[in-house]
Order: structure tokens, then C-alpha cells, then sequence
């Protein structure tokens, strides 16, 4: 078997990233069907809102790890519910940490957010953060990613959240500095909020909004300590031989080494192995040979995986268990 779908430090996380139609959630599938079936306590998840998981695995799924064989487990989490539960999480926060912002109406602010760029990206975030924060639960986790584009952001934006969480607090020791300071002067700070005195905090201990950045400093240190440790996480591209697709795997190769997430693998999918005399045909499999060559030029050390073309997607464990022998290796 590839060593970099075996778990090593106690748990093994795999990204099936690529090009939306490519064939990942059958990759992805098929792999785990392969590890479950060698012993590997394997949970599947996509993450992806469009969902076809559960298609390919021919069984109903939703957002709660559903038993598909002997140690193969799979789940389609739902993005709305999601949003949902990451903006109810951060209310709650605001409105623990900034209390007087209890005479103010926070649900309508966050019923905005709900819409704002990049709400996905954090409650896909979160999403993972909570399944990885129990990754001692499997020995392998694979997730079905959305298109390259918002995967590349989620994989992303550990790096970028530490980086201004890190100026937040900066900033926000900078505020308690200068409190103390107006304290020695003139005394404690206080307001009143529904008829209880609050005093306002000058020390890092009592400040409940530093408490809460370092927390989550903390959880997005996690993330990124898992998905950047080869050790721990592998990222595998699926792929076809065709030129556009190429082009967003070399994109996502380099924004993976920008940010330090292992690149491992090519599912190159739906390959054409067959001898024609068919003009249209051979026209197509030397578009695809071109397109194998570069690969092989673009991509020196990275081991590609060749999967020939059915007559139909395969579905269902069986035919899953044979295309994910090849993709994890016998």
C-alpha cells in the first residue's frame, strides 16, 4: 500500500481535491471502500454541497457518520446547517465577550452574515476543526472536497487566521496597556448594562475578548499543524487527461506549497487504453497522451495513478473495493 494513505501519528487524513466533474467523489470513495476492507477504521465526508456521495455509495447519507461495511463510515454534511451553527456559535461569543451588546438585536446582523463572502470557507472550516478534533475516533479520515477553488481557500485559511489573529492580539494587548494606564491615572473603568456595574478589564487574564482570541488561535493552530504535518495529512488531485484540468492542478500545486499541505498523488481518471482506427478517437487519445506527458513534465516526483475509462461510474462497495486497490495500492 502508498504509505501516505497509512496512518502514522495516531490518525490519517486524506483530501481528494479537483476540478468539479473529474471523478473525486468516486476516487475518494473507492479509497476508502479499499482501506475499510484492509482493516482501517475509515470515516468518508464530503464536503462538497453538492453532494453525490451517497449515490456513489448507493446508500442514504447526512451530516452524522452512517455505518456503510465492517469499519467503512460516511457522512454528506449539510453547508446550510453549517453556516447555521458557525454564525449561532459566534453570536453566542460576541454576546458573552462583549456584553453590552445584549440591548442590541445581533440576530439580524447575523442573519447578513449568513450571506457574506467567505461564510462558506469558515463554517467548512469549523467543520473540519470538529471532525479532526476527534480524529482519534479512525485511523484514516478522507474527505470528498468541494471544486478546487473554495478547497484551495479552506486549506488556506489556517495560515491567513493565525496571521491576523496574531495582529488582533497585538492590537488588543496594545487597548488593555493603555486602560491600565488611564487606571493608575483615574482609577478602574465601569459602565452599567441592565443595572449591573461592569468594570472594564486592564489585565490579559480578566479580558474576556484576548480569552477568546487565543482560543481561537488555539483551534486554527490545530487545523494547521494537522493538514501541513506530512505525516498526518496527504492531499491526492484527481484529474483527466485534458488540458484544463491540467491547468488547475498545477495552480493547486503550487498554492499547496505556498502554504505548506503535502501534494502526494494524481488520480489521472477516465484514461482511453484502446487500439482504433477511428479518426475522432485517435485524435482524443493522442489529446491525451500530450496531456500525460506534461503531467509527467510538470509534475517530477509525484507518482500518478492511471484509471482506464468505464462503460459506466462504478458503484456500489464492490466495484468501489477494485478501483480503490488501484488508487491505494494492493
Amino acid at each position: 500500500m502508498r504509505e501516505f494513505f497509512l496512518p502514522k501519528k495516531g490518525y490519517r487524513v486524506v483530501f481528494f481535491i479537483g476540478k468539479g466533474g473529474v471523478g473525486k467523489t468516486t476516487s475518494s470513495a473507492a479509497a476508502a471502500a479499499a482501506l475499510a476492507e484492509r482493516g482501517y477504521r475509515t470515516l468518508i465526508v464530503s464536503l462538497d454541497p453538492a453532494h453525490n456521495l451517497g449515490d456513489v455509495l448507493m446508500v442514504g447519507l447526512k451530516d452524522k457518520p452512517k455505518k456503510i461495511a465492517e469499519n467503512l463510515y460516511a457522512a454528506e454534511l449539510d453547508m446550510e446547517k453549517l453556516i447555521k451553527t458557525y454564525l449561532k456559535h459566534l453570536e453566542e461569543s460576541m454576546k458573552h465577550t462583549y456584553r453590552y451588546l445584549t440591548v442590541i438585536n445581533l440576530e439580524k446582523y447575523f442573519e447578513v452574515l449568513s450571506y457574506s463572502p467567505g461564510i462558506e470557507e469558515y463554517a467548512t472550516l469549523e467543520a473540519v476543526r470538529e471532525i479532526l478534533a476527534n480524529g482519534d475516533d479512525w485511523d484514516v479520515i478522507i474527505f470528498d472536497t468541494p471544486p478546487t477553488g473554495l478547497t484551495l481557500r479552506v486549506l488556506a485559511l489556517p495560515k491567513i487566521s493565525l496571521i491576523w489573529t496574531d495582529k488582533l492580539i497585538e492590537i488588543r494587548k496594545a487597548i488593555l496597556d493603555r486602560r491600565a494606564a488611564i487606571a493608575n491615572i483615574h482609577g478602574e473603568q465601569e459602565f452599567t448594562v441592565e443595572g449591573e456595574k461592569i468594570k472594564l478589564p486592564t489585565r490579559e487574564q480578566d479580558d474576556a475578548v484576548m480569552k477568546e482570541l487565543k482560543s481561537y488561535r488555539e483551534e486554527v493552530a490545530f487545523v494547521e499543524g494537522v493538514i501541513t504535518d506530512p505525516e498526518k495529512t496527504s492531499v491526492v488531485t484527481v484529474m483527466n487527461p485534458e488540458m484544463l484540468p491540467l491547468y488547475e492542478t498545477e495552480r493547486a500545486y503550487k498554492s499547496l506549497k505556498k502554504f505548506k499541505v503535502p501534494f502526494n498523488m494524481i488520480v489521472m481518471n477516465k484514461v482511453l487504453e484502446l487500439r482504433t482506427e477511428v479518426p475522432e478517437l485517435k485524435a482524443k487519445i493522442k489529446a491525451q497522451e500530450r496531456v500525460l506527458g506534461e503531467v509527467g513534465r510538470k509534475f517530477k516526483g509525484i507518482e500518478v495513478v492511471k484509471i482506464p475509462i468505464f462503460a459506466e461510474e462504478p458503484r456500489g462497495l464492490e466495484r468501489l473495493r477494485t478501483l480503490g486497490g488501484t488508487i491505494v495500492g494492493e
